[in-house]
């Protein structure tokens, strides 16, 4: 054990930095228009941000709607500091106009001043406007003036602050402009001047610079079809400026738009570009790239050839993306993506000929010491892989064999060479076969790999619903990918088919979940089931659980109308007509997953049901003491949907995620509604959470405060209910990311606790101050504390959201944990069984948005 905590250590020196440095530099989002800047010894690029459109009229075109700032200090890694402005919180933008197009920051006035140009709203209105917004740091918070600047009429706005201190703003809009600006930075100090002696053809977005007395104005230009980056030199900040020629070639691949900046950095200038390097059928949705740059003896800009490589040094123990290669031979050697259906997991270099090669440049082995390495390779024939020395002497590293395999694996192998000090690599393929190798990496010796996956964790800083990426924390701490897809296949199977299996088919095309402890079927099992078979895309399960969902729980008609009966016998008969609030939750989530999925053409219209269960609840006022799903005052959901369970909730109830599935894809007119239920669900959480345990009671008032009811001892505490909140939180930053800091600190205050009460004997039941409870709460008859696997699976699913390595041993609990009695002869396989699937789909990247199809 010391030893291991010896080289975490070591690790965590040795990874302040992971691995980039390649093209693009932006991995998880779309990016283009980069300006960079230098602020303090640090480079920030300033990109627009293109997304998928959300509207009709921008399916075909550009479409952007808030901005985000990066920062590196090595150009290598570089840290998502999350949106600085979006179109909304501008008090004169459109704001659904999706017109944040390219913007420039510079540094004055002790302020950060953020220029960006957007569509103004008003009658009468069109074109662009250019506005600011004024920050104290290079990250923001920007807040924006009231007004765009007077004056300017156009978009992709530049400043120079020249060195005498007067500053100059460009832009572009029927043709190319420049104008002085006042010490305030957002009024102009002169009239705008068109800049002449420009080339005939399309320009846009000029980046002015100075260097040794010269000034630079550089813009993107059509010169044939796509744009090249041009530029021209004068003597004056306003010109006149000479035509010299070009920085960069249009794209070989038709990408049409090009947009630049240029900027020096420890003596060293650099180029930042974009291309559509994610989206190759589809020119609108670009990514940043940067290239070196220099320039000739009399000053003229040396063209720049873009590159995969990119720059700075990859340290030998990071993730080597061969793909993007420095060379690569005429013949046999080509990259492709990793998964077609989702690009920006990147992409892979794919071998296919006797001597196809690639080279990569500049890998950091620093003092030495590496014996091992560690590759990610696919091949469904086999063949042999040597890595060399691209140099004279051609120094051969490893010949690797690569098995035949049905997937991807993570081989290790040894090294004949240990290397010091900077190298560039050469790898090709020996003999027939074919080989694809998604990257590689170098270790000191044997488990290293596993240590380095552990030496830090860090949650990611954008949800799927941008990304469309989801983490695999088990591959993260370790777990080969072949055996976490075994025990995710293993923990379904023993829900489904096992010998203590919770779903039961019936003979009549349909089936039902059983809470065995209990005898009984609930809504809360059969809308988990409903999710579960959508995420595995099992219309044969979900179907036949929908079919006896609605002939034996769902109100058809009368004042429950669209409501499910809460608790029935395995024959379909009503224990209760009233239904419990989660149910529906997953109900409507479900079925529109289902939707997106499957369409609604088959004998279930999965959209219409899931409609008519949100117009159903919606029309509910209290006739027959029924009410809505939601409380209308609070916006927070009941926990009984009825004049006395309406009057608080169940903090395990809050999905926030899930309104915003209903505010994009239910169409039922009500998408701002939904979106304010899920800012309303997170305001909620922060009220609910005990701020040192991180508890929470099952039951509480819409405040956040306990019940104290006369029974309030049961429904004030930590319980069975409780256990559910550490993975809806996870799943809700996994998927939003939308209250992110707050959410990081959830997790780490409940694993703290829970690693406090011992990782392998903390119980299931606890005062939300964490005390212990002076009543347990039986369950299936029997009444004991007890190390439930439920808690021990959530926990381990709020792993997603948490800083600190501890979690890794969260992880392994839940991986290790079997399902079976406990010492008391207990067995829950309903709800022990469904918390552990959930937590093993989270955990394994496997709970995901489905989209539409």
């Amino acid at each position: 054990m010391n030893t291991r905590k010896i080289w975490l250590t070591f690790l965590l020196c040795l990874m302040v930095h992971l691995s980039g440095a390649q093209n693009p530099i932006i991995r998880h989002q779309f990016s283009a228009d980069p300006t960079a800047r230098v602020f303090d010894g640090k480079v920030y690029v300033y990109p627009s941000h293109d997304i998928p459109s959300p509207v009709e009229r921008l399916k075909e075109w550009f479409c952007m709607a808030d901005y985000h700032v990066f920062s590196s200090n090595n150009l290598v890694d570089w840290e998502d500091h999350g949106v600085i402005l979006s179109q909304e919180n501008v008090p004169w933008v459109n704001a659904e106009s999706y017109s944040m197009w390219a913007p420039d920051c510079v540094f004055a006035n002790g302020k950060y001043y953020f220029y960006f140009p957007a569509s103004p709203k008003g009658e009468n209105q069109r074109g662009f406007k250019v506005g600011v917004a004024v920050a104290d740091k290079p990250t923001g918070p920007f807040t924006p003036l009231a007004e765009p600047i007077k004056g300017i009429n156009g978009i992709d706005p530049c400043v120079l602050i020249d060195k005498n201190g007067e500053a100059y703003i460009y832009w572009s809009g029927r043709g190319m402009y420049v104008a002085r600006l006042k010490s305030n930075m957002t009024e102009l100090a002169s009239e705008p001047v068109q800049i002449k002696n420009l080339p005939e053809g399309f320009m846009e977005g000029p980046f002015a610079f100075e260097r040794n007395g010269k000034y630079y104005f550089t813009f993107p230009w059509v010169q044939d079809k796509t744009e090249t980056l041009a530029y021209a030199m004068g003597d004056s900040p306003m010109g006149p400026f000479e035509f010299k020629g070009l920085i960069m070639d249009q794209s070989a691949t038709g990408c049409w738009t090009n947009h630049h900046s240029l900027v020096e950095y420890n003596k060293q200038w650099y180029l930042f570009y974009h291309h559509n390097d994610y989206s190759p059928a589809f020119d609108k949705n670009r990514s940043v790239r940067v290239d070196s740059l220099s320039f000739n003896a009399d000053g003229t800009i040396k063209k720049v050839v873009p590159t995969l490589r990119g720059v700075g040094l990859t340290t030998a123990s990071s993730k080597i993306q061969l793909d993007r290669y420095s060379q690569i031979s005429n013949q046999g050697a080509a990259i492709a993506f990793v998964d077609e259906n989702n690009k920006f997991e990147g992409w892979k270099a794919v071998f296919t000929k006797p001597g196809a090669w690639l080279r990569y440049n500049r890998v950091d082995f620093g003092d030495g010491g590496y014996r091992k390495m560690q590759m990610r390779v696919n091949s469904s024939t086999g063949g042999v892989v040597e890595i060399r020395t691209a140099d004279k002497a051609a120094k051969l590293l490893a010949s690797l064999v690569v098995p035949k395999s049905d997937g991807w694996i993570e081989k290790e192998y040894d090294l004949k060479l240990a290397l010091r000090n900077v190298h560039d690599l050469s790898v090709s393929l020996k003999g027939e076969g074919q080989v694809e190798i998604d990257w590689m990496r170098f270790g000191q010796n044997a488990g290293e790999f596993a240590l380095q996956s552990r030496a830090s964790i860090k949650p990611w800083e954008q949800g799927a619903f941008e990304t469309r990426k989801y983490r695999n924390l088990f591959a993260e701490a370790g777990y080969k990918q072949a055996d976490i897809d075994a025990k995710l296949k293993s923990v379904f199977n023993d829900i489904f088919y096992g010998p203590n299996k919770v779903y039961f088919e019936t003979n009549d095309s349909m089936a039902y979940i059983s809470d065995i402890k209990n005898h009984d079927v609930r809504t809360e099992g059969m809308s988990y089931g409903l999710m579960i078979a959508v995420q595995f895309n099992r219309k044969d399960i979900f179907d036949r659980l929908w079919r006896w969902c609605k002939k034996y729980m769902q109100h058809q008609e009368g004042p429950l109308e669209g409501y499910f009966a809460w608790s029935c016998k395995t024959d379909g008969t009503r224990n209760a007509q009233g239904p419990a609030s989660d149910g529906e939750l997953y109900y409507v989530t479900s079925l529109i997953f289902a939707s997106n999925s499957w369409g609604n053409d088959s004998d279930i219209n999965y959209l219409g049901e899931a409609q008519h269960i949100l117009n159903c609840s919606m029309k509910k006022d209290g006739t027959n003491r029924v009410m809505p799903l939601i409380n209308m005052e609070h916006k927070l959901i009941t926990f009984v949907p009825d004049t006395f369970g309406g009057r608080f909730t169940d903090p395990s109830y809050h999905v926030p995620a899930f309104y915003e599935v209903w505010a994009r894809w239910a169409n039922d007119g009500r998408a701002d509604f939904w979106r304010e239920c899920a800012a309303r669900s997170r305001e909620y959480l922060h009220k609910s959470i005990h701020p040192v345990t991180g508890l929470n009671p099952d039951y509480n008032n819409y405040d956040g405060s306990l019940l104290n009811m006369k029974r309030g001892i049961i429904g004030d505490a930590f319980r069975f209910d409780s256990w559910r909140v550490p993975m809806n939180i996870a799943l809700d930053y996994s998927w939003a990311c939308a209250d992110k800091e707050w959410q990081q600190g959830y997790g780490n205050k409940i694993q703290n606790f829970l690693y406090s009460q011992g990782i392998d004997t903390f119980v299931d039941q606890y005062n939300v101050d964490g005390t212990t409870v002076a009543e347990i709460l039986d369950a299936g008859g029997y009444k004991q504390l007890r190390h439930s696997l439920g808690l021990v699976a959530t926990a381990a699913a709020a792993s997603l959201v948490t800083t600190h390595t501890k979690s890794y041993e969260f992880v392994d609990k839940l991986w290790n944990a079997k399902h079976e009695p406990y010492e008391d002869g207990y067995f829950d396989a309903d709800y022990d069984g469904l918390l552990r699937l959930f937590a093993f789909m989270h955990l394994s990247g496997n709970y995901r948005i489905i989209f539409p199809q």
